[in-house]
């Protein structure tokens, strides 16, 4: 039998406790951290017969906070054709032919993670592309940002879609000459598509939950962020009603801890998820729900952010909000009112306006100091934005990886000037703003590591807005674990905190930056117990 007790030491101890930042070991106790100090000192708050752990030079940290991710997403991702990196229309229609020849049933075949951005000639493709490599079922792709749908013929015709179908509100559908859908469904009129699509057997599901979990604590993850659906508000259509239902069968495969933060109309279904596993009322005790996530705009790959000024290699268009904005409010107000946190979606700098206008609103009305309101993105700022986002006191959640997914082609959207300002993390940072950083998985790679040098060195894009290596761990680490209300329990090496922990092969913070990205997670332990 595995003891409750454990020593660490003979590595590189680094704690994230500004009280005291590094030790000689640390000591844990029924999944808590009882000691963090000189060896001698962190024994004697031991019994007599510890699990004495020599890291043996390794580096001990606590365990990485992502602050945003869609695990329901990542479970139907794990099951269906990846289209990461495709080359080609002929290379994409490749992968959707192998994926329907492998399919006995009469399956709908899904590829997702697409981005025309890695294609030697970027297009998007229609209807009848996918036609050509799946003219007997339906099949639909995925756009990498999760914010556009490409469908077939089949699957246009299953949904019930027709040159009648109208644009539903916050959506937009790309039409040939004679109206009939092109295949393209952005944001909200995705849902027309996803709708339509079976769902995969129980056993396939809980199968692919305990693959997804694995690789997750395998980056050193011992707590995320988890946006999830109660209804068809969201990303995943009216298939994400079973977003919930799904966690709750699969919650046994699940190793590290949940912040959940829910896409619904309304907060109606607190209450009831609340009394589910999902949910402890005490912090620190189990997983918890405490976030309402409300939609501004969309994405810079899809063209639906919206922007002030309108993209540069696309003149014609802005972007555009997908809730009008009285929707928006509303919403913000029953939030708050119920003590609920806020996360809003804002990519484009108009959209990111309008709602610090509407936080101005709401706080000036309802004040509470510590309501800690996210924005979730914020990827397109500016320097008057930066500074209403630290008067207001908001937290900041972004996504390190997407500027190493965008770098190359970002500035032909936005132009060189406004590039300058996006994902702007040291400005955020002087200006006093808590960044909690995270992936948006599956978005982007779960890889923790790389995404820490991301921060550090931008991969060259716009380097004047990097961030020192301690202050990137820390946004995967204790500013993390700030934006979910958890800093008093997790976050940090300190004594009475949960023995949230990771062993890596060297220190993040003590490496040339470059090297960031090769080092190995050795061990992912959550509570005290080995998870990975």
């Amino acid at each position: 039998m595995a003891s409750n007790e454990q020593l660490y030491f003979g590595g590189d101890i680094y704690t994230i406790d500004d009280a005291n930042p590094s030790a000689e070991a640390i000591a844990v106790k029924n999944g808590r951290i009882a000691a963090a100090g000189d060896k001698a000192y962190c024994l004697s708050r031991l019994g007599k017969s510890p699990e004495l752990i020599d890291l043996k030079g390794s580096a001990l940290l606590p365990g990485f906070i992502d602050a945003h991710t869609h695990p329901t997403l990542m479970i139907f991702y794990n099951m269906n054709t990846d289209l990461g990196g495709v080359t080609s229309i002929k290379d994409l229609q490749d992968r959707l032919k192998q994926a329907s020849e492998k399919e006995t049933s009469s399956n709908w075949i899904l590829g997702l993670q697409f981005d025309e951005q890695s294609m030697d000639k970027p297009v998007l493709p229609d209807r009848h592309d996918l036609d050509t490599a799946c003219p007997d079922r339906p099949a639909i792709i995925v756009k990498r940002d999760g914010h556009m749908v490409i469908a077939n013929t089949r699957a246009i015709e299953e949904a019930g879609g027709s040159d009648k179908t109208g644009d539903p509100k916050g959506g937009k559908i790309d039409r040939e000459p004679d109206g009939f859908p092109m295949g393209r469904f952005r944001e909200s009129a995705m849902k027309i598509i996803l709708k339509a699509m079976p769902l995969p057997e129980l056993d396939t599901i809980t199968e692919s939950a305990a693959e997804v979990f694995k690789k997750i604590a395998s980056f050193g993850i011992t707590s995320i962020g988890m946006v999830i659906q109660s209804d068809e508000e969201g990303v995943a259509g009216s298939q994400g009603a079973f977003d919930v239902p799904m966690m709750e069968l699969v919650l046994d495969s699940i190793p590290v801890s949940l912040y959940g933060i829910l896409a619904a109309k309304d907060i109606s279904p607190f209450d009831t998820i609340r009394k589910s596993n999902l949910h402890h009322e005490e912090i620190g005790k189990g997983h918890r729900i405490g976030a309402f996530k409300i939609w501004g705009d969309g994405t810079f790959g899809s063209r639906t952010s919206f922007l002030s000024r309108p993209f540069t290699d696309q003149p014609d268009k802005s972007g555009f909000m997908v809730l009008p904005e009285d929707e928006i409010y509303r919403r913000m107000e029953i939030a708050h009112k119920a003590g609920l946190q806020i996360a809003i979606h804002t990519i484009g700098d108009a959209s990111t306006r309008i709602c610090l206008d509407l936080f101005d609103r709401l706080l000036a009305k309802f004040p509470n100091p510590d309501h800690r309101h996210r924005l979730e993105h914020a990827s397109l700022l500016t320097p008057d934005l930066i500074n209403d986002i630290a008067r207001l006191n908001l937290v900041v959640s972004t996504q390190p990886m997407f500027i190493h997914s965008e770098k190359d082609w970002l500035v032909d959207i936005l132009g060189p000037e406004r590039l300058k300002w996006a994902y702007p993390l040291k400005s955020l940072v002087d200006a006093g703003v808590k960044v909690a950083c995270s992936s948006d998985a599956p978005i982007e790679s779960m890889d923790i590591l790389h995404a820490i040098q991301c921060c550090v060195t931008r991969e060259g894009f716009e380097p004047q807005e990097s961030v020192t290596p301690e202050k990137a761990v820390r946004m995967f680490t204790i500013d993390a674990a700030y934006s979910q209300f958890e800093e008093s329990v997790k976050g940090s090496l300190t004594p009475g905190k949960r023995a949230d922990m990771v062993i890596l092969s060297r220190n993040p913070v003590s490496v040339p930056v470059n090297e960031i990205k090769n080092i190995s997670v050795e061990s992912t332990i959550c509570g005290g117990k080995i998870i990975a």
